[in-house]
């Protein structure tokens, strides 16, 4: 296995933790309306989701993609900012309906970054 398909790999497989941990965390947080006091499930995120932007910066020098140039990819790191800023937003939000709504915002950027990567369709 080339490095290329290593780092791969281990991006992909962080990204579904990353992504079902968040989804997990909300649904408790917000649905369950559940503290999430297990140092566990609120400091591992950090650790997975650097480790998660550690690969993808590693695939983005391996591959010399530029944002600028390479639609899909352009759009894919928008759509981590918009969704790193609804994840931080819905969990501080105090009023649960709108936190679940921005919630669901949230999975639904990450949903669009997981299909940009999969079909890169620009």
């Amino acid at each position: 296995m080339s490095i290329y398909e290593l780092i791969k790999t281990l991006h992909i497989a962080l990204a579904l933790v990353s992504g079902l941990g968040f989804a997990l965390r909300g649904f408790v947080r917000l649905v369950m309306n559940r503290p999430l006091a297990h140092p566990l499930v609120r400091f591992g995120p950090h650790l997975i989701d650097t480790l998660l932007l550690a690969s993808g910066i590693a695939l983005w020098m391996i591959l010399g993609l530029s944002p600028l140039s390479v639609g899909w990819f352009g759009v894919k790191l928008l759509m981590i900012v918009v969704y790193i800023g609804l994840g931080i937003t819905a969990f501080r939000i105090r009023h649960q309906g709108k936190a679940v709504l921005v919630f669901l915002a949230a999975l639904a950027a990450f949903l669009s970054i997981a299909w940009l990567a999969l079909f890169k369709p620009i």
